[in-house]
């Protein structure tokens, strides 16, 4: 896993400044890059507080290979069992798995849907990326942005 050494604070200005001054699809892609480092941390913060060790953990998170794949694995390690489309909302999964189709398809080059369609598309996912981030950090106490705790939100 990468660190994630800046603020949310930062990462959220880049995404402002990339929306107003570069091509919207560079701030797609960045935007969908931190939703899921936040997704994906957060799913790593969960199996670490089940007992696993951090290293098994991200032994088994490399074998989760797309958001689907984390939305079936969320149901194990979540607190309550429940996926992740039911911790998020329906709301947010509809825009994240469409965000992350049409994420792969720009960075694999299956398709450009056009720099109109990023404008249009990145708002709501801005929208989900903070309420992502709050939902996590009421649920878990934790979004996956600072370092690991453990169930007591002690840093570990």
């Amino acid at each position: 896993m990468i660190s994630l050494k800046r603020s949310y604070k930062w990462a959220r200005n880049r995404i402002n400044e990339l929306h107003a001054s570069a091509p919207l699809d560079e701030a797609f892609v960045l935007t969908m890059f931190f939703i899921e480092k936040i997704v994906r941390r957060t799913l790593l913060q969960l199996m670490i507080r089940t007992g696993m060790t951090s290293t098994d953990a991200v032994g088994e998170m490399k074998k989760l290979y797309g958001i689907w794949a984390v939305k079936k694995a969320w149901r194990k390690y979540d607190p309550h069992k429940r996926d992740l489309e039911s911790v998020i909302g329906t709301t947010n999964w509809e825009v994240l798995k469409d965000s992350a189709t049409w994420r792969n398809d720009l960075v694999h080059g299956a398709g450009n849907e056009g720099q109109r369609f990023y404008k249009k598309a990145l708002p709501p996912l801005v929208t989900t990326l903070d309420s992502i981030r709050n939902v996590f950090s009421s649920e878990y106490r934790y979004s996956g942005w600072k370092g690991m705790k453990d169930n007591a939100g002690n840093p570990i």
